[in-house]
């Protein structure tokens, strides 16, 4: 019978190809925003840096959860104390993303559902992943495949905005929810 260990070795392709597609896509956006970095540093541009902020988030947590599935020597508990502390840093900075806007007055509830809506699924979906990870259910490591997918969707969905945005920067400033919505169609 094949140990927790040997079952995850056999997911160790899939988090390399995952850790170097994200480490590319991090190193895009880095030169996207640094030939930018006026732009999007302004303080009448701050639509601009919860874009770029939220884009950078999604795609370093993608990182970390591909680089802790590509350690060697895996146990259940070891790991789900991992995905635990990767899970309460994750919660506490996409908490205070969404409650952020809300205390500056700027409420608009939909546009902050769907700003937060796929990250917060995503968070969800690595939550059942690690507790039954805990569980030693090796099967549950599928479950990454959405939650991965749903992170680098939402980071290149975001990255896509402030590229737009960019080009609308000289008229009214759109919401974060219209330039998602623009960048759809």
């Amino acid at each position: 019978m094949e140990t927790f260990n040997d079952l995850l070795t056999k997911w160790q392709p899939f988090f390399t190809a995952v850790a170097g597609a994200t480490a590319t896509l991090i190193g895009l956006l880095f030169v996207s925003l640094s030939i930018n970095r006026e732009k999007i540093a302004g303080s009448e541009n701050r639509v601009l840096m919860r874009l770029a902020k939220r884009s950078f988030g999604d795609y370093i947590f993608v990182m970390f959860i591909a680089l802790l599935f590509l350690m060697p020597n895996h146990n259940a508990y070891g790991l789900a104390i991992a995905l635990t502390a990767l899970i309460i840093v994750r919660g506490w900075f996409l908490l205070r993303s969404i409650v952020r806007p809300w205390n500056a007055r700027h409420i608009d509830v939909r546009s902050g559902v769907r700003e937060h809506i796929l990250s917060t699924l995503a968070w969800l979906g690595l939550i059942a992943t690690t507790i039954e990870i805990y569980r030693g259910n090796v099967l549950a490591t599928f479950f990454l495949v959405p939650v991965i997918s749903l992170l680098l969707c939402n980071a290149s969905i975001n990255a896509w905005a402030l590229l737009i945005m960019e080009e609308k920067l000289p008229n009214k400033q759109p919401s974060v929810a219209e330039l998602r919505s623009d960048s759809s169609t």
